[in-house]
């Protein structure tokens, strides 16, 4: 491995009293790529993911809209919607897996995160409690009851609510990142921005939808946003995976500092480093 030759290369250099440093090979891209996590799994759930999307817009153009067809992308409860229940409950487990094999905890931060989506999602939090709030706030401060910037009071209720709900875990996340050691908070980048991708298609390209609903654009933009959220909380699935597999294996990665041995080992040495 580069990491390997490096390190012996500069080992010698030591030995031979040169004043010598270590060098850092770039990874190329394939090997970025491969490190991200098993392929075999990557290539399993976005093959799942365009599966559910292609039967649903199918299923949209040949019977149309409805509220009860399980196939459609933005049906409650349908079948897309708890193939992303059971990613962000797999999300859950797994970065719990990853704080305990580290004890850092900026990842049970980031499993929290996941909790309030899997919550909120599957108990419609944001769209019950958001017209909720947004009614309380027309009648106690000054809100408007219409709605402003293209958006209805209830849209922007349900941006509060899940804000709400994620403000706790991601301030914690941010600060524990932050005293994180250069191998977790390297890791812990990776994950920033695949939860950045999904809050994307989640939040982001939702209010949008709402704008152009009742368009030929409305039913473009529900496909992006439903899977893309499930193609988000995926390569999470399969990232989160592969830094487990590594911290296993004791593998370097591609682009990381240093050895995952020195992570692993920190375990022993320090009962709980945040």
């Amino acid at each position: 491995m580069h990491w390997e030759q490096d390190r012996a290369r500069s080992g010698a250099g030591e030995g031979s009293g040169a004043m010598t440093t270590g060098t850092t090979t770039r990874p190329s891209m394939r090997a970025r790529i491969a490190s991200l996590g098993p392929w075999w799994l990557l290539a399993t759930l976005v093959a799942v993911d365009l599966a559910l999307v292609v039967i649903g817009l199918v299923r949209l153009e040949l019977s149309g809209p409805s509220l009860n067809d399980p196939w459609l992308l933005e049906t409650d409860r349908g079948v897309s919607e708890y193939a992303g229940y059971a990613q962000q409950a797999a999300l859950v487990v797994l970065l719990l897996a990853v704080a305990r094999m580290t004890r850092h905890l900026v990842w049970a931060a980031y499993s929290v995160l996941f909790l309030a989506a899997l919550a909120d999602d599957s108990l419609r939090l944001h769209e019950t409690k958001g017209a909720w709030l947004a009614d309380r706030l027309a009648a106690h401060l000054w809100f408007p009851s219409d709605g402003f910037m293209g958006l209805r009071a209830n849209d922007w209720g349900e941006l509060l609510v899940w804000g709400l709900l994620a403000a706790v875990p991601v301030l914690a996340a941010v600060l524990l990142h932050l005293r994180s050691d250069a191998w977790n908070r390297r890791a812990s980048w990776g994950m920033t921005a695949l939860i950045a991708v999904y809050v994307f298609f989640g939040a982001v390209l939702d209010q949008v939808h709402v704008l152009v609903a009742d368009s030929w654009l409305g039913d473009v933009l529900g496909a992006m946003e439903d899977g893309g959220e499930l193609l988000a909380l995926s390569l999470a699935v399969v990232y989160v995976v592969g830094r487990i597999g590594r911290l296993r294996d004791g593998r370097p990665i591609a682009g990381e500092p240093g050895p995952v041995e020195d992570v692993v080992s920190d375990r022993v040495t320090s009962p709980l480093p945040v």
